[in-house]
C-alpha cells in the first residue's frame, strides 16, 4: 500500500507542481527583462540630456566677452549687472537683454542696450547668436 502511495505522491509532483515551477520561472525571467529594458530606456534618455545645467548669470557673463569681441576699437567702460532680463530659453540656450557703456573713438561716452541669443555647447564654450544692438 505504501509503495502505491510513494507513485501516486510522486505522479502528481510530476503532473502539477514540476510545470507549475516552470511556468513560475519562465515568468519571472519574462518579468525581469521587461522590468530591465525599461529601465534601461530610461537611463539612456537622461543620458542624452544636457549634463550641465548653466545659469542666467552665466549667459549674461558669456555675453559680455561677445560684446568685447564685437567692439574692439572701442574702450567699454561697464556692462549691466542684472540677470533680470535674460530669459531661459532651454537648458543651454539663453536670451540676454542687457547694456553696455562704452567710450568711442571721438572720446564720447555711449550707452547702448542689445539682444543676443547665447549657446552653451557641451564643451561649456558659448557662442551667439542674433546680436543686435538697440537704439
Amino acid at each position: 500500500m505504501m509503495i502505491l502511495n510513494l507513485k501516486k505522491g510522486e505522479f502528481i509532483i510530476k503532473l502539477f507542481v514540476i510545470p507549475i515551477i516552470c511556468i513560475t520561472i519562465i515568468t519571472g525571467a519574462v518579468l525581469y527583462n521587461l522590468y530591465y529594458n525599461n529601465n534601461a530606456q530610461i537611463t539612456s534618455s537622461k543620458n542624452n540630456k544636457n549634463p550641465f545645467y548653466f545659469h542666467k548669470s552665466e549667459a549674461l557673463t558669456a555675453s559680455y566677452s561677445i560684446i568685447n569681441k564685437r567692439l574692439r576699437s572701442s574702450t567699454i567702460i561697464s556692462f549691466g549687472e542684472s540677470d533680470k532680463d535674460v530669459r531661459i530659453v532651454n537648458d543651454s540656450t539663453f536670451t540676454v537683454i542687457n547694456y553696455v557703456d562704452w567710450i568711442n573713438q571721438e572720446g564720447e561716452n555711449k550707452r547702448n542696450y542689445y539682444c543676443c541669443t547665447v549657446i552653451f555647447n557641451h564643451n561649456c564654450k558659448a557662442k551667439a547668436r542674433n546680436l543686435v544692438f538697440m537704439d
